[in-house]
């Protein structure tokens, strides 16, 4: 098992290395720049543009660039001793061995086009809003897929079956916009239930992260947890029907065709009790596949989901990455979909070991 999972991890690590080469290719395909910010300014001349390109680094030949943006090179030197740290040891390696502290891979992220500030703290600060958000509703929808796919799964052609059948037909072809608008139209405007938007009651609690507001909390935790909760329903809802509905159909089949293989079979055929025989022998095989879907969780925990989070102005990592691309803030855009490759890899790494769990051939 120690021999597969270090397998996966170099693998991982290998494709994240790809991954900052295609990351840093595409956006420098992408049109525009840091300097568009001030393409209506009259009073914006070419030597400033100029000066402003230096300043950033970016009049540095693409593999120099490149290099910094990793931190494989130090920003101080253009040669090959950039390789070289201040210690004398290669730049790549932890700070506290090479001396460098710069690149991403050394943690600095650096700092927003758009408004100067530090990259790391504009993710740090949209992060945990996503995580509450996705966090509830991968939890719930998950919970629902397996138990509503396993009844449905083992009462295959039964009415209930048809019916949950033909419901989650009918919601997986709404767009998630259009779902997102309906269930606002209905909820918050139609039956006034819920806030239609944010995190927070502007009216009657400071801006949600702010210290102010964790000095609010701490005074009225119920209240704040309260109105939270309340701004949490409709993003909630509108994520886990949108992931619930193909979930549980894909949990369906796989139950439905755990239950017709042979080692099903002839659990039956000794005698054994239907729930014996569905617990410790087909789900096992009906759930090893839904562990990819499992593995696929981790980066939408991260990366939220970016129409429902700008349709309910929730202020996450989905928001932030639309502003970001508004802006052609490439450092913050950088980093985030940095940040979403990373999780990727840690959720098919998580997905491999599930797979290795349940059926041990995956090992060999």
């Amino acid at each position: 098992m120690i021999k597969f999972a270090l397998k996966r991890i170099a693998l991982g690590v290998t494709i994240m290395l790809g991954s900052t080469v295609l990351i840093y290719a595409l956006l420098l395909a992408a049109p525009g720049g840091p300097e568009q910010k001030y393409a209506l300014n009259p009073k914006y001349t070419a030597a400033q543009k100029e000066g402003y390109l230096k300043s950033l680094g970016l009049d540095k030949p693409v593999p120099v660039q490149y290099c910094r943006w990793l931190g494989a090179c130090r920003r101080d030197s253009d040669g090959l001793d950039a390789l070289v740290g201040p210690t004398g040891f290669p730049s790549f390696l932890p700070p506290a061995i090479s001396g460098v502290y710069t690149g991403i891979i050394h943690g600095e992220l650096g700092y927003s086009y758009f408004n100067g500030e530090s990259v790391a703290d504009l993710i740090a600060a949209a992060a945990l809003p996503t995580l509450i958000l996705a966090g509830l509703a991968i939890v719930i929808w998950l919970t629902l897929a397996v138990l509503v796919g396993v009844y449905t799964g083992v009462n295959n052609g039964g009415r209930l079956d048809n019916s949950v059948t033909t419901v989650t037909y009918v919601l997986s072809t709404f767009p998630v916009f259009l779902l997102g608008f309906l269930i606002m139209w209905l909820f918050a405007i139609v039956l006034d239930l819920t806030p239609v938007d944010g995190m927070v009651n502007g009216r009657e609690s400071p801006a949600f992260g702010s210290d102010l507001y964790w000095g609010y909390f701490s005074a009225n935790p119920a209240a704040a947890l309260l109105d939270l909760g309340a701004h949490l329903i409709l993003p909630v809802m509108t994520l886990v029907i949108v992931s619930f509905s193909g979930d549980s159909r894909y949990v369906r089949a796989s139950v439905i065709d755990s239950l017709s293989m042979e080692h099903v079979r002839t659990a039956r055929a000794k005698g054994l009790t239907r729930g014996r025989v569905l617990m410790r022998h087909a789900l096992r095989t009906a759930l090893v596949p839904f562990a990819t879907n499992i593995g696929l969780a981790l980066p939408f925990l991260f990366g939220g989901a970016l129409i429902t989070e700008s349709i309910f102005s929730w202020p996450g990592v989905g928001r932030l990455t639309l502003q970001a691309t508004n802006n052609l803030d490439y450092p913050l855009l950088m980093s985030i979909l940095l940040i979403g490759s990373v999780m990727v890899v840690i959720g098919n790494l998580v997905a491999d070991l599930l797979y290795a769990i349940l059926d041990p051939r995956v090992r060999l």
